[in-house]
């Protein structure tokens, strides 16, 4: 097996299956946003998966910190006015 040998478990998988393996429930990955939050919109729910799993703590915290939009968008490569909105949106205080 490790003189070069291939597995032959290995052979029948591609590289497709192990995507598909790996993504949620056992499934490919999913093609569109899902709307979990209702009150973003479509442009925003686009990025916000950027922010991570709980992207408003991680807002609140960058602000907290002292980050501004411009920094905080340039850290996460998303546009400024994406932050400014979503900061907007959940009220969070700091400097624009």
């Amino acid at each position: 097996m490790y003189g070069g040998d291939v597995s032959p478990m290995i052979d029948n998988i591609s590289t497709q299956d192990i995507i598909r393996k790996l993504g949620p429930g056992g499934r490919s990955n999913p093609r569109q946003v899902q709307s979990k939050r209702d009150e973003l919109s479509r442009e925003l729910q686009k990025h916000v998966h950027t922010l991570g799993p709980t992207p408003k703590r991680c807002l609140e915290t960058l602000a907290d910190l002292g980050l501004s939009d411009p920094e905080i968008a340039r850290y996460f490569k998303i546009p400024k006015d994406i932050v400014t909105v979503l900061r907007r949106v959940w009220n969070i205080e700091g400097e624009t």
